[in-house]
């Protein structure tokens, strides 16, 4: 987060974040503490879905909602539009 500023794209992340752990049954990174998943998140890729049986619709809404910069996620406003 940018110098503790939040806003409704934090939730958007979280909403993708939330979808991989109700379709996978387990949070990304699951097997790490908690810091050592915020230090391989802010170093690394966003965490993606790892089965490939989701539909591409499913693979591109999670992977919008986890978008590094948070400019570059959709509102939660446009999310309602497309589901």
């Amino acid at each position: 987060m940018d110098e503790g500023q939040y806003d409704g794209k934090v939730d958007v992340w979280s909403l993708g974040i939330t979808c991989i752990e109700l379709a996978e049954r387990k949070p990304p990174l699951f097997n790490m503490n908690a810091m050592s998943a915020l230090y391989h998140i802010a170093q690394n890729e966003s965490p993606v879905l790892q089965s490939n049986h989701w539909s591409d619709y499913f693979r591109n809404f999670v992977a919008s909602c986890l978008q590094k910069i948070p400019q570059d996620r959709p509102t939660s406003e446009l999310l309602l539009k497309v589901v």
